[in-house]
């Protein structure tokens, strides 16, 4: 079983345990609608995260008797990422998709689990998100950006796509323009290597690369396939330079505002949404890589790694310090 530690205040959710296995919620009386709940994400409608957003919207549909509704709105209709979680904060928005990188925005030290090489393997990401400091992480976005996490999930490895040549080694992206998520981690991890990084919203990646305002980008596979990336870039080096994270992250006044058992029934289908995004994930991502091979042209290379974490523990450190989280840092490297 997954244990899903998402606020000290909030959830100590076990699944199977019967702490949230139990809701009894009655159904929506006569003459009642449900409870709209808008829950917007970047991604393409054939994306992971569009899968895992209608899973945990038929579960919300069955835990809450009908009571609440999750209206999903893919592909970037409210915005780039950064758009999406600045509305749930406000509160013009009921719930997003986000990620470390963008919630640093809210709590400086959430871009810490972002940190390039910064995990062994899976399971070491897994004890940390899952852990204390995951814990102690999403009750500060709570209290910073008026945000509350329901759920861990995994964004998966990123590699680099690029136009004019493949990666090698870290000297290489010496010069290259790449395209970034609006967050401070990959801005000072890409500075580092030499690169220019240039932050733009999701929705304008394809026509940036087309026009030559940047040279590459960088993503998970599965973006690179679904954004069609693979047509104005002929490089794929898989540099796997970052585990990302990612989440349903919902307004906390709104969530404090529903009745107990339909903050429940919330809480429930968010972590077993999460169980079936991880168990499946790395499966999906080898159909993307496998997709990326044999329908486009583009060519794929797999860099020696050890020279990328050495070039990048200075990052790691640096970034650590200028956001005061030196001691999470050595937490999460001792977990």
């Amino acid at each position: 079983m997954t244990e899903f530690t998402v606020s000290r205040r909030r959830f100590n959710t076990l699944l199977g345990t019967g702490i949230v296995g139990g809701l009894a919620m009655p159904s929506l009386a006569l003459g009642q609608s449900a409870r709209e709940i808008r829950l917007a994400h970047h991604t393409a409608l054939e994306s992971e995260q569009q899968l895992t957003a209608e899973v945990f919207a038929r579960k919300v549909a069955e835990y809450s008797g009908g009571s609440l509704k999750v209206t999903i709105l893919p592909a970037a209709q409210m915005g780039g990422q950064r758009e999406i979680i600045e509305s749930v904060s406000l509160g013009v928005l009921e719930m997003g998709y986000g990620e470390g990188g963008i919630y640093s925005s809210y709590v400086p030290q959430f871009g810490i689990i972002a940190l390039p090489y910064l995990y062994q393997d899976f399971d070491h990401w897994q004890r940390v998100v899952d852990g204390p400091i995951g814990a102690d992480l999403a009750q500060r976005l709570e209290q910073n950006g008026n945000i509350t996490l329901l759920n861990w999930l995994t964004g998966g490895y990123r590699n680099t796509f690029l136009r004019p040549k493949a990666i090698e080694k870290p000297a290489d992206f010496a010069g290259i323009k790449i395209r970034l998520p609006e967050a401070p981690v990959f801005v000072r991890t890409f500075s580092h290597l030499g690169a220019l990084p240039t932050p733009i919203p999701a929705p304008e990646m394809y026509s940036a690369l087309q026009t030559g305002v940047v040279d590459a980008m960088e993503g998970s596979l599965e973006v690179g396939y679904t954004y069609k990336i693979y047509e104005v870039t002929k490089f794929l080096s898989m540099t796997q330079h970052i585990l990302n994270d990612g989440s349903f992250a919902i307004n906390t006044g709104f969530f404090d505002g529903l009745a107990a058992e339909q903050q429940e029934a919330l809480t429930k289908a968010a972590a077993e949404a999460a169980v079936d995004q991880r168990a499946n994930h790395f499966q999906r991502q080898q159909g993307w890589f496998d997709k990326l091979k044999s329908e486009s042209p583009i060519a794929v290379n797999e860099p020696d790694l050890v020279p990328f974490q050495a070039a990048l523990v200075p990052v790691q450190d640096e970034f650590a310090a200028a956001s005061q989280a030196t001691d999470l840092l050595a937490q999460i490297r001792a977990t």
